[in-house]
C-alpha cells in the first residue's frame, strides 16, 4: 500500500506525440506499420550480465489464454530487473487493476477493404481483400496473428480466385496481443460480412448463398491445401434438416410481418479453424527425465502451466512409457 501511495506522488511530464496515431485509419494515413522484421534478445547486454547468470522461474499462472501467451511480461521484467540491479535487492512489481487494464493489450481491431466478384446466381468468383489490424505500439504477436487472419479470410467458401494482403498498423496505444482464435474470428467475421453484402445485393437468403459456395471435397484453398475428409457440406445439410431451419425461418418472417416494433431473426453460419502454427520451429517440445536407483523419477520440461493441464499430461505420458 505504501508503494501505491508513493506512486501517486510522482510528477510525470508527457511529451505530446505528433502525429498522434490511435486508430487504424490514422496509421494507414501516416504509413505507420509494424513490419515483418522480428528480433529476439536474451540477457541484459548493456549491464554485461551473461545469459547463464539469469534464471527465470514461472509459477502456475492459472487458466485462460489471452495476454499470458505474449511478450507483455518482458517489458515488466525489464523494469524490475533495472530496479533490482540499482538497489541490489529483490524487487516486486504490483499493478493496480486500472493500471493493468490500461497497459494490457486487447484483441486486435480489424479493418478491411475488399472487392468481390460473383454471378447473378450467387456463385462467388473472386475476392480481392486487404486486412488492416491495429497492433498498438509494439509487434507482440501482431504479425503472426495477421498471418493467421490471411489464412482464414476465405472462411469455408470457394472464391475460385482470391488475393489477400495484410498490414499491421503501428499506433500510439497499448500493444495488442494474443487472444483465443488468434486473428481467425476477425477474418471469419469479415468474410461473412462479404457474403451478407452479396446476399443483400442479390436479394437471396444468406443461408442459400453460403450453401452453394461451400468448399467441396478435394477443393484447394488459396494457400494451396487440398481439403481431404472435408465434412462441412455434410454437416451443413444435416444441421439444416435437424434444426428445421427453413420452417423456423418462415415463422420468423411471419412474426416480423405481424409485428411493427418487435422483430426476430435467425441465421446459420459456418466456420473453420486451422490447427497449428505459422512457424515450423514451434512444432517441437522436449523433456528431461532422471531415473534414480531408488526408483523415483524426476521430470523436467520447458513448458508453462497456463490452464491446459501441462504438468499432469507430461506426468501421464512418462507414466505410460515407463510402466
Amino acid at each position: 500500500m505504501d508503494a501505491q501511495h508513493a506512486s501517486k506522488l510522482i510528477d510525470i511530464k508527457y511529451e505530446c506525440l505528433k502525429p498522434l496515431i490511435v486508430t487504424i485509419d490514422q496509421a494507414i494515413e501516416q504509413q505507420s506499420y509494424l513490419g515483418p522484421e522480428l528480433s529476439l534478445k536474451f540477457g541484459n547486454l548493456e549491464q554485461g550480465i551473461p545469459s547463464n547468470k539469469i534464471v527465470v522461474h514461472v509459477k502456475r499462472i492459472g487458466g485462460g489464454f489471452g495476454g499470458k501467451d505474449s511478450i507483455r511480461h518482458i517489458r515488466l521484467c525489464i523494469a524490475i530487473s533495472i530496479a533490482a540491479m540499482k538497489l541490489k535487492r529483490p524487487v516486486r512489481l504490483t499493478l493496480d487493476r486500472n493500471v493493468d487494464m490500461l497497459i494490457s493489450g486487447q484483441n486486435h481491431p480489424f479493418k478491411s477493404l475488399y472487392k468481390v466478384g460473383f454471378t447473378s446466381s450467387g456463385l462467388l468468383k473472386a475476392l480481392d481483400i486487404v486486412l488492416y489490424s491495429n497492433g498498438g505500439w509494439s509487434q507482440d504477436y501482431s504479425v503472426p496473428i495477421m498471418e493467421r487472419a490471411l489464412l482464414h479470410c476465405d472462411n469455408v467458401y470457394n472464391f475460385k480466385n482470391l488475393k489477400c494482403y495484410g498490414r499491421v498498423c503501428k499506433t500510439n496505444i497499448q500493444s495488442m496481443t494474443a487472444f483465443r482464435g488468434f486473428g481467425i474470428p476477425q477474418a471469419n467475421l469479415i468474410c461473412e460480412i462479404v457474403v451478407e453484402h452479396v446476399s443483400s445485393y442479390l436479394k437471396v437468403e444468406p443461408v442459400e448463398l453460403r450453401q452453394i459456395n461451400l468448399y467441396q471435397e478435394n477443393d484447394s484453398t488459396h494457400f494451396h491445401q487440398i481439403l481431404i475428409n472435408w465434412h462441412v457440406p455434410k454437416m451443413w445439410n444435416e444441421l439444416i434438416k435437424s434444426s428445421e431451419y427453413y420452417q423456423r425461418l418462415g415463422e420468423v418472417k411471419r412474426f416480423n410481418r405481424e409485428n411493427h416494433y418487435r422483430k426476430r431473426g435467425i441465421a446459420m453460419n459456418p466456420t473453420k479453424l486451422g490447427l497449428g502454427f505459422t512457424r515450423k520451429h514451434m512444432y517441437q517440445a522436449a523433456a528431461l527425465i532422471h531415473i534414480y536407483r531408488d526408483g523415483t523419477v524426476l521430470l523436467t520440461h520447458g513448458g508453462t502451466e497456463m490452464g491446459q493441464g501441462l504438468h499432469v499430461k507430461t506426468i501421464q505420458v512418462a507414466s505410460e512409457i515407463l510402466q
